[in-house]
């Protein structure tokens, strides 16, 4: 290699910044079930009787509204950390039906309660918003670091990324409240607990889209 194309490579690298790589993809998602981890031991930490832990040895509708919120929340987390890595697509892909199949199992086994079962135990006034409010506040602290790894990768579809790290953030957040809510009742669990990811996927679409677009262009 000649001196003059030495100097070219010099000059062309001369005013890149160093890339710091992302960490591997289970080291990522290990760091999100750590987030998640905590933030549910301070909260079940901070109440003496946590009544959902309990609630979910109690009724098969808030077990199985439990599972299809955690599945949701891990399916989105491992596809949105995956469609930041280039040659990931299949898991992307299979990661992405988990979440789907998860908040359909969640919202299903909620209106099955209230319809199949009858199960109505209407909760107290503001209830259904305290959760509501509680859980996307929840969500920041995950959503945050998923955010973090999204915007040092390179995702090739944007818009559904975003999409999916604010459904996991939601999912996270959402399942931290139903392991520490007082209230049983389907309709309760359908507004103030599964409607968090959907809020917050509808709202945060598009900035989130676009700031990962400018990122990658």
């Amino acid at each position: 290699m000649t001196v003059d194309s030495d100097r070219l490579i010099d000059g062309l690298v001369d005013d890149l910044e160093p890339v710091k790589p992302l960490p591997p993809l289970r080291s990522a998602f290990a760091i999100v079930l750590a987030v998640w981890a905590a933030v549910l031991g301070v909260v079940l930490w901070s109440q003496s009787y946590p009544p959902g832990a309990n609630h979910l040895l109690m009724d098969r509708v808030y077990l199985v509204s439990f599972v299809g919120l955690l599945l949701s929340a891990l399916g989105a987390t491992l596809s949105t950390l995956a469609g930041s890595r280039p040659g990931r697509d299949g898991l992307e892909t299979s990661s992405l039906i988990v979440s789907f199949v998860g908040l359909v199992v969640a919202a299903g086994v909620c209106v099955y309660g209230i319809i199949g079962l009858g199960l109505d135990a209407p909760a107290p006034p503001g209830a259904d918003a305290m959760c509501f409010q509680k859980g996307a506040f929840l969500s920041l602290l995950p959503g945050g670091v998923i955010l973090s790894f999204l915007v040092r990768g390179w995702a090739s579809h944007p818009i559904r990324a975003a999409l999916l790290g604010l459904v996991a953030a939601g999912a996270i957040g959402a399942s931290i409240v139903h392991l520490s809510c007082d209230f049983l009742g389907p309709a309760h669990l359908m507004a103030g607990h599964m409607s968090v990811p959907i809020a917050l996927a509808i709202v945060g679409l598009y900035p989130l889209g676009v700031l990962l677009r400018r990122v990658r262009g």
